[in-house]
């Protein structure tokens, strides 16, 4: 029986995490936009939530991913060193 890649799935699983921190972010800041439309019947509230929503989202991604690159390169550096 062939092992199994395991990369392929910590790949799988950060674009996974991407995705569903971009899109949560996303859905929250609509949610508040859409309260506040609901309570004031003003559609500049619900466009500003939810560009403050992509953003706060893309950032969150992104520091996520960021987060997960230093993760590999300090394991890959500790496999190096252990090899020297």
């Amino acid at each position: 029986m062939k092992k199994l890649d395991l990369r392929a799935f910590n790949q799988m699983n950060l674009v996974i995490l991407f995705g569903v921190t971009v899109l949560a972010n996303i859905f929250v800041g609509l949610g508040i936009g859409w309260f506040i439309y609901s309570k004031t019947d003003s559609k500049l509230f619900l466009i500003l939530f939810l560009l403050l929503g992509v953003a706060s989202g893309l950032y969150s991604g992104i520091k996520e991913l960021l987060k997960e690159a230093e993760r590999y390169d300090s394991i890959e550096k500790k496999i190096n060193r252990d090899d020297d």
